[in-house]
């Protein structure tokens, strides 16, 4: 359950000045620039931290090591972060969450250690997960197999190393996060056994209300996060067990003063934002392997969800999600030739909403999405059940000693939107020589989204249908030699049944007030396409540095069948560039540089505007939706990290410069309160932080 996109979009819609935004901790349309501020204030990895796989396919994966990643300048030792570097993913829309190969970031599913998880990123755009427990994350972009479910975009799946025979106790401490990380393990003769527990919050609340004294807003609630993660395991010749534990919470509120620019162009403004994101995971996890070669996996999980909201003095929300679930996967090689793969997910869910709307509806095509102006007050008091059934099965066939092929059939059902699917893939490989492989992938997939706002029965249109896409990829990898590598990929994504909110009335000339608001408040009357080429070249570790440099060309579109409009995607970033490389100085000095251009975010422009007397407040003109694009953005980072002693303990310390040559990259436009004139919005300027991570034990 994330924050739904129309009441995000009602928050940030406006391009309010940067400093807000940070401040806020609800991230600009720049999100590169904006969230690379609080990322480059964490710390350095972890020396106990494997390796991360970073799958574009399941037959395929692009090998990259976590030291490398969490090493990556801008992203904080974060991991998850540092998927903004690989192709075919971008930021937007003050969004903190990935949007992947044309699709929405609602379309993407997140999985931690086996399990669906509540939301993976902080409203800053850092991840959720620390990472001294991180072992595996797979980045599987499109045309993934039937083992995952529900996700219309890419899968986003994070693992936790297993627990290690040590004690030890981490400090991570910099200018806006401070984490502790304990861990304990033993071996006995009847097996291992042991936990680690992760707890970090944020720090900028203590201080970042000294940096807004100029600024026409006060916060009411000052913006902090905090995150926990615990796992405790069992090993044994046979079996594994993992209780687990994960939660995170995150929240913000502020008041415009009345004489601002944003409540004269917004008066229901004067009341002031508030948001209150919270969720907790509790869940059992068994691997076995039988003796006959047949290996399970099997987790059981409670996941409870709560989004607190006020937007203005007239929008109040409470949701609450309660989620009871079993997931489980098989596979068993039946011939030297074959490997059968099943396993089903079944989950129970009650979500409960009550509150007071007076908003239109909304959804991330409007160029505005105003408090101001609701055409009717809404009662929302919603209380319902959601029982899913989700069946799989796949055969990895090993069809010549070159080919391989992995056919899979979904089924998915739900007594919700009362729908059946039966989803037909199939990933194959082809190993043409020792040094080159080609791979060809397709699939069906469908997503009921996490906002399940715009499908209430009260405020939205119960009778809504789930989105819908079809993936189709071809590519290829060349290994040069043992540290270089190429991939390519060329992808194709058609998208149908798209939810959208209502029209204005002024499509409805024939209608009157009462016809017009009798009309659906959402539809499904929106489909989509997207397409694009990829590229990375790697250098694996070796040789004192490594790298690599990513680029993508893509484009995307949507269509909105009320309105009769083609537009661009507001993600559409036709070419993004990522240079990366990590440089080992000497034994103490690792450096490191992340070089980042991308296209400018598309946006709407004003046209005019005009003063309506009974919002007390200029509505705006707008021209074609998604029809100008800022300009070209790139901005470059650096990094340097050593090893020293402190307090006669190991320690590592970092120094981080963002924006170094203070590249003014233009975000968005900020105009004032009739649409007059406008500031540009750009992105921070150059900063400098440090961080250090001490090892107690």
């Amino acid at each position: 359950m994330s924050i739904p996109e129309s009441w995000r979009a009602a928050m940030t819609c406006r391009p309010l000045i940067p400093t807000l935004l940070l401040a806020l901790n609800l991230p600009a349309a720049q999100a590169e620039e904006t969230a690379q501020a609080e990322d480059a204030a964490a710390t350095s990895p972890s020396p106990v931290i494997e390796e991360v796989y970073v799958l574009g396919e399941v037959e395929q994966p692009q090998v990259i090591q976590t030291q490398r990643l969490v090493k990556v300048a801008g992203a904080g030792n974060d991991p998850l972060k540092a998927i903004g570097s690989l192709p075919g993913v971008t930021f937007a829309n003050n969004n903190p969450e990935p949007a992947v190969r044309g699709s929405s970031p609602e379309d993407n599913l997140y999985i931690v250690d086996f399990l669906p998880v509540g939301y993976v990123f902080h409203n800053d755009g850092s991840s959720i997960l620390n990472d001294n427990t991180l072992d595996t994350f797979n980045l599987d972009s499109a045309a993934f197999p039937a083992n995952y479910n529900n996700a219309n975009g890419a899968i986003i799946e994070a693992s936790s190393r297993d627990v290690m025979d040590t004690q030890q106790g981490i400090i991570d401490l910099s200018l806006l996060r401070a984490g502790l990380f304990v861990e304990s393990g033993t071996n006995t003769e009847y097996g291992s056994r042991g936990g680690f527990f992760s707890a970090r919050q944020s720090l900028f609340q203590y201080y970042i209300e000294n940096f807004l004294d100029d600024e026409e807003f006060e916060f009411t609630v000052v913006p902090e996060f905090y995150d926990y993660q615990g796992r405790y395991q069992w090993q044994l010749d046979h079996d594994q067990i993992s209780l687990q534990m994960l939660g995170a919470r995150d929240k913000a509120g502020l008041l415009f003063d009345e004489d601002s620019d944003e409540v004269k162009k917004d008066p229901e403004l004067a009341g002031g934002i508030d948001v209150n994101q919270q969720f907790h995971s509790l869940g059992v996890v068994w691997d076995h392997q039988f003796e006959s070669g047949l290996s399970s996996r099997v987790g059981t999980y409670n996941l409870q969800q709560k989004l607190r909201l006020k937007l203005g003095n007239s929008n109040h929300i409470n949701i609450h999600s309660d989620d009871i679930g079993l997931r489980s996967e098989f596979s068993h090689a039946i011939s030297p030739e074959h490997e059968l793969g099943w396993g089903l997910q079944t989950e129970h869910r009650t979500v409960t909403s009550t509150g007071v709307l007076s908003l239109n509806p909304c959804d991330e095509y409007q160029p505005d999405c105003k408090l101001s102006g609701g055409a009717e007050e809404i009662l929302l008091q919603d209380e319902f059940i959601i029982r899913s059934l989700n069946l799989f099965i796949s055969d990895r066939w090993q069809a010549t000693e070159q080919l391989t092929l992995t056919p899979g059939l979904l089924y998915a059902s739900d007594d919700f939107t009362d729908q059946r699917y039966l989803e037909p893939k199939l990933q194959s490989s082809y190993q043409a020589t020792d040094a080159w492989e080609f791979h060809a992938n397709y699939g069906r997939y469908h997503k009921l989204p996490d906002n399940l706002y715009p499908y209430s029965p009260s405020a939205g249109n119960p009778d809504l249908v789930q989105p819908q896409s079809t993936h189709y990829e071809l590519g290829s990898q060349h290994q040069l030699t043992d540290l270089w590598d190429i991939n390519l990929d060329v992808y194709y994504k058609d998208m149908k049944n798209l939810v959208i909110a209502r029209p204005s009335d002024d499509y409805y000339p024939d209608l009157n007030e009462a016809e017009y608001l009798q009309l659906p408040r959402f539809s499904n009357n929106a489909n989509g396409r997207a397409f694009g080429a990829e590229l990375l070249i790697n250098k694996n570790s070796g040789e004192r540095w490594d790298g690599w440099m990513s680029l993508a060309w893509s484009r995307t579109f949507r269509y909105n069948e009320l309105t009769n409009t083609h537009f661009r995607y507001s993600y559409d970033q036709p070419v993004i560039l990522n240079l990366v490389a990590n440089y080992q100085w000497n034994e103490h000095w690792t450096l490191g540089l992340k070089w980042r251009a991308q296209s400018g975010q598309l946006i709407t422009p004003v046209t005019g505007a005009t003063y309506d007397d009974s919002l007390g407040a200029w509505e705006p003109s707008y021209g074609d939706l998604n029809s100008q694009r800022l300009p070209f953005q790139h901005n470059l980072d650096l990094r340097a990290e050593r090893s020293i002693r402190l307090l006669n303990r190991p320690a590592d310390f970092y120094i981080d410069l963002i924006n170094v040559y203070g590249q003014n990259n233009v975000v968005g436009y900020d105009y004032n309160a009739d649409y007059s004139d406008y500031d540009e919005v750009t992105g921070l300027p150059t900063l400098f932080s440090v961080g250090l991570k001490m090892y107690l034990l």
